[in-house]
């Protein structure tokens, strides 16, 4: 089964069991005579039992509704933006698609997608995005998305029913920042997220401000968001500090709690850390995401895989923090999405985030 924190979704992809593609239904959207080809025969090769290609949206529509025989139902449907000239018919035809269609899983291709691409395919809430000159990478797309639709929280047999997961951060931006892309990749496969931020972040601006840019950004990420009041820039694991975490804990009874690294060298960062420890020692696992101000001792042992709707979700949820985005260096976009890149070679996937295992005790979880 999949691991809660490894890219093992797609493994039989690659040779190490059997392809989540095999036995499939795909329905592919593609003018190009020589692409379809092209990704007919890569997605064969990996199981997939048919590929039926049209030519136009009202087509791909109409088949998305009455699959041609013995077809009784597509388990994914992949578009091509050159069906359409710009994000505006990219939001209208995902739109069609989940009030007629709903349940089927899309993977949107383009010749070289673009942020503000991700982020109409992330309003539309397509599975994934990818670029069309790689047949490989959409085969692992679609085997994603059908994984995920089978079984959602990725524990098929566990009995767990929904998983539930706290990521707790010491400033407003902390968790986004560390695993934004994370968490909206659990949240839209089924999983209950919840954001605990312990202060305002008065030392970075007005805390009324702030307070609300974080609800927007765990919106954008699908989490919800409860807020304490600790003071910024003196944090400590003290009782106060423990009693905070520990008040989250019982309330959402999570699964997992993912936190900052005691490898930081910012003092709150620590403090959290510390006091998460102490307040989630009966929780089955935990986990420490990487923060800017992580030393290099930070060790990660998991890399959770991301999609380009998952970075792109990162970044608007980073965005809606205006009043840090543009003074804050480490908040660029290109570094970000460079990170995620770097990130993503030791899970040989495009985009990555890294998590540091502190503990484990529900083996059923792996």
């Amino acid at each position: 089964m999949p691991e809660m924190f490894d890219s093992s979704d797609v493994t039989g992809l690659s040779g190490a069991g059997p392809s989540p593609l095999a036995g499939t239904h795909i329905l592919l959207g593609e003018r190009n005579a020589e692409t379809a080809a092209r990704f007919t025969r890569t997605l064969r090769e990996h199981g997939a039992a048919s590929v039926h290609t049209v030519g136009s949206p009202e087509e791909f529509l109409r088949a998305g509704g009455a699959p041609p025989a013995p077809v009784r139902f597509w388990d994914a449907a992949v578009w091509h933006t050159g069906f359409g000239g710009d994000d505006g018919s990219l939001g209208r035809f995902l739109e069609d698609w989940r009030a007629q269609h709903p349940g089927i899983p899309v993977i949107v291709t383009d010749d070289a997608p673009s942020a503000r691409l991700a982020v109409a395919a992330l309003r539309g809430r397509a599975a994934d995005l990818v670029e069309r000159s790689d047949p490989e990478g959409l085969a692992v797309a679609v085997a994603r998305a059908v994984a995920e639709r089978a079984d959602p929280l990725g524990v098929e047999g566990s009995g767990q029913g929904q998983l539930r997961m706290l990521v707790v951060g010491a400033h407003p931006d902390d968790v986004e920042i560390g695993m934004g892309g994370t968490i909206h990749r659990r949240a839209h496969s089924g999983w209950d997220v919840t954001v605990l931020t312990m202060s305002g972040g008065g030392n970075g601006g007005d805390p009324a401000r702030r307070r609300k840019e974080a609800h927007r950004a765990a919106e954008t990420l699908g989490a919800r968001l409860r807020m304490e009041d600790l003071p910024d820039g003196s944090m400590v694991d003290d009782r106060s500090t423990v009693e905070a975490v520990e008040r989250a804990v019982a309330d959402v009874s999570p699964d997992v709690v993912v936190v900052h690294s005691e490898s930081d060298t910012h003092q709150d960062h620590r403090a959290v850390h510390r006091a998460t420890l102490v307040a989630c020692r009966k929780v089955a696992r935990l986990a420490c995401y990487q923060s800017p101000s992580a030393t290099v001792s930070y060790r990660p042992n998991r890399f959770i895989e991301l999609s380009e709707v998952d970075v792109a979700a990162k970044l608007a949820a980073i965005a809606a923090h205006d009043s840090q985005a543009s003074s804050r260096w480490y908040l660029d976009e290109d570094l970000l999405r460079s990170t995620a890149r770097y990130w993503g070679r030791f899970s040989q996937t495009r985009y990555a985030e890294p998590l540091e295992l502190v503990h484990e005790r529900n083996p059923v979880l792996l």
